[in-house]
């Protein structure tokens, strides 16, 4: 009898397990989903002011590739008067470099964009901070779009509605990542997604310092 317990107990605690990682992997499956058919642009223009996310200053100053992906993209629609004003966002990766927000800043400038229509916020270094830090910046935008790398705009929409930041459109970069950096931030992306949705609200915070630095 005791023989047959254990069986039941042990079929019992298998299929648990089992449809506890089913549901898993689905969830992760339907956020990886989700997060690529964010992919594409809410943005109506014109609109008055574009928020620019920052990505890796290469070097001391040198802008990296998502970053120049994100302004050149930024200083064509003002350019083509769709923005008014552009709002750059980023702090520094490490202390030697310059913030991501000035490094914008001087490209969105070498490629035409006065410098009376930007703001920077540069003490940000995530992506929760971006949006944390560049409230004030926005409060007289009657419209903000956010501009970023199609695979970041999800989590941004996700981190600014619990924030309850200011209504908030997107708009990818004209120029992708390469094909294998951009499945990986999928990836990472995906996690992201995961890690706010689930998360209990009240701990972000405490945890943002130090997960995020992953995420960025």
């Amino acid at each position: 009898m005791m023989a047959k317990y254990q069986t039941n107990g042990g079929t019992w605690i298998l299929a648990f397990c089992s449809t506890l990682l089913f549901f898993g992997l689905l969830t992760v499956v339907m956020t990886f989903i989700h997060v690529r058919l964010s992919f594409g642009a809410t943005a109506i223009f014109p609109a008055d002011c574009g928020l620019v996310f920052g990505a890796t200053v290469h070097g001391r100053e040198a802008a990296g590739p998502g970053i120049a992906r994100r302004v050149e993209t930024a200083a064509r629609l003002y350019g083509e008067e769709k923005l008014r004003r552009l709002i750059f966002t980023g702090g520094r990766g490490d202390s030697f470099k310059e913030s991501e927000a000035v490094v914008m800043a001087t490209l969105a400038g070498n490629l035409g964009v006065p410098s009376s229509v930007i703001r920077i916020e540069e003490q940000a270094t995530s992506t929760w901070e971006n949006l944390q830090f560049s409230k004030t910046l926005v409060n007289d935008c009657a419209s903000i779009v956010a501009i970023s790398d199609r695979y970041h705009l999800r989590r941004i929409v996700l981190l600014a509605s619990m924030q309850n930041f200011a209504p908030l459109q997107t708009y990818p970069a004209d120029r992708s990542a390469g094909p294998l950096f951009e499945q990986a931030s999928l990836l990472r992306e995906t996690l992201g997604n995961l890690y706010y949705t689930f998360l209990p609200q009240q701990y972000t915070a405490s945890l943002t310092e130090w997960v995020l630095g992953l995420l960025n």
